[in-house]
């Protein structure tokens, strides 16, 4: 088996529990990502279409972190607790992926870690050699 290389880029915070991602061989895997900023406060308010840019934002970070980019991205899974914001997190999942989308599936859970998060979305990567 390859070896497991966590990726912990500058500006996310590092949790003792688990990676904010983690390359085996040409693979990215990226935790779910929240709306959260630098300081671990709510990025985004009560707004689905702003929670998910910043969610974007950070899985980009650590994409790139890992050598690869957004268009690398295979297959997105994403958690919603409302679906009454799926249109508001696909606008902005359009937006970020214009061309060739990656798969994709979205789940409406009950809660996620926190209360004010609305989304969370993680990701599978393929780094190029």
């Amino acid at each position: 088996m390859a070896d497991r290389v966590p990726i912990v880029p500058d500006g996310l915070a590092a949790s003792p529990t688990f990676s904010p991602g983690v390359r085996v061989g040409e693979f990215l895997f990226v935790s779910g990502q929240i709306a959260q900023g630098a300081d671990g406060q709510l990025v985004g308010g009560d707004d689905c279409g702003a929670q998910t840019r910043q969610v974007m934002a950070r899985i980009r970070t650590i994409v790139e972190a890992a050598g690869a980019t957004m268009q690398d991205v295979v297959k997105i899974t994403t958690f919603l607790v409302d679906l009454d914001d799926y249109p508001a997190f696909s606008a902005v999942r359009s937006e970020t992926f214009p061309e060739s989308p990656p798969a994709s599936s979205t789940v409406v859970v009950a809660a996620l870690v926190r209360p004010e998060f609305l989304v969370e979305v993680e990701a599978i990567v393929h780094i190029p050699s």
